[in-house]
């Protein structure tokens, strides 16, 4: 069962962007060995940690869950919260059978470098705009490129600590490189946001044991890469920056937003606030949303091109339109709670733990910033990109807790 979880660990993320719903072979087979459980029953020496660890899991679901049916959503709208519970028996399977840890660190590593050779073959060969990997969309590879690339840079502590250190280090860089230039030339300006902040998370913590040297290391090497990549011909973070800015400008004089991306979600923003205000107990629902929004269209209230939209590409404002309040509440608990445990853990564990609490720090933040310009949570990568990595990091952190 070690080598099962460790295999399955290992593929859930090298697999991820390389490979059409990659991320979902690894999380599957995950959860049909946690069935395990059932006729085994390892004894799993529970901690208050791990349990609220698994409530804040439980609470996102029966949360999002109750407001679905009160609303009469369609039922495909439970397959998103649904998979927040589904990562309960995979953490409690993980607990008792901790995967390998360099099946972990080994995963997100390549998978940062497979899915960038896609991307980076879409962008040279295919002259495709904006790569997106095997994804759906280039929002979501961008993003997910950039996590797998900062997971990667989380855990150079743990390479050095190896017996073949120099090769664990040098594929764990060349995955954060990796990961970070994917999401580059995918032009999705939320994991651009991302890295500034991630890369002086890991900074700081790497500069209370080693010297403050890699802080300036750091922003070194961030000025460097924002000045090569935005100096470069026909550069990706040149074109989107500068859109940026046009299409916001745009968007005050009242301009058509019909291409304007920027435009679109500053509508998108002002109509779900605009809808909310009405409904902030408990929302309006997914079909209540689109039927007011129909109805500001109508009434010349709203743009008619952003209409259609399913979602206020925004998770915060999307889930205060849809469930309200107490929706927003359980986001927040299911990013917060989480990153308060892991940020502790870094704090106060043992000095082995700690790469599994950055990397679920990195984790936690990076998802609390994407949200801010798309609606991570509402596609199947988003989710299960959040819910499958945190409980693994947390099952190695207590792991090395253990052996410590």
């Amino acid at each position: 069962m070690l080598g099962l979880t460790s295999v399955c660990v290992f593929l859930f993320s090298a697999l991820a962007l390389a490979v059409n719903s990659g991320y979902s072979l690894g999380a599957l087979v995950l959860l049909l060995a946690s069935s395990w459980l059932l006729w085994k029953r390892p004894r799993l020496n529970l901690q208050r940690r791990d349990y609220l660890m698994l409530g804040t899991l439980l609470l996102y679901f029966a949360i999002f869950t109750a407001n679905m049916l009160y609303h009469g959503d369609p039922a495909r709208e439970l397959d998103m919260p649904l998979r927040a519970l589904l990562a309960v028996p995979v953490l409690l399977l993980l607990l008792a059978y901790p995967p390998r840890p360099a099946a972990w660190w080994g995963g997100v590593a390549i998978g940062a470098i497979g899915g960038a050779t896609l991307a980076f073959w879409q962008f040279i060969v295919l002259n495709m705009e904006r790569p997106q990997a095997a994804t759906s969309n280039a929002i979501h590879y961008g993003n997910v490129s950039m996590l797998l690339g900062m997971l990667s840079l989380s855990g150079l502590v743990w390479a050095r600590e190896q017996r073949h250190r120099v090769a664990w280090s040098t594929l764990l860089l060349v995955g954060g490189l990796a990961g970070i230039l994917g999401s580059v030339i995918s032009g999705s300006r939320s994991g651009w946001l991302a890295l500034p902040v991630c890369a002086s998370i890991i900074a700081l913590h790497y500069a209370k044991k080693d010297g403050k040297r890699y802080i300036a290391s750091t922003a070194i090497a961030i000025i460097a890469l924002g000045a090569v990549t935005y100096s470069m011909p026909d550069s990706q973070i040149r074109k989107r920056m500068h859109a940026a800015v046009e299409e916001t400008q745009n968007f005050e004089h009242g301009a058509d937003l019909k291409w304007s991306s920027v435009g679109q979600r500053l509508e998108m923003w002002r109509t779900a606030l605009l809808i909310s205000r009405d409904h902030l107990a408990v929302g309006i629902g997914r079909t209540g949303y689109l039927e007011a929004k129909r109805i500001l269209a109508a009434e010349g209230k709203m743009s008619k091109t952003v209409g259609e939209y399913t979602n206020a590409h925004n998770d915060y404002i999307d889930t205060l339109v849809k469930r309200g309040v107490t929706g927003l509440l359980a986001l927040l608990a299911l990013f917060l709670v989480p990153l308060s445990l892991l940020g502790r853990a870094l704090r106060h564990s043992a000095p082995a733990a700690q790469p599994y609490a950055l990397a679920g720090v990195i984790l936690c933040t990076c998802y609390m910033i994407f949200g801010l310009t798309t609606s991570s949570l509402t596609l199947n990568i988003g989710i299960i990109m959040l819910v499958f990595p945190m409980v693994i990091l947390w099952t190695l952190l207590r792991q090395q807790e253990r052996t410590a």
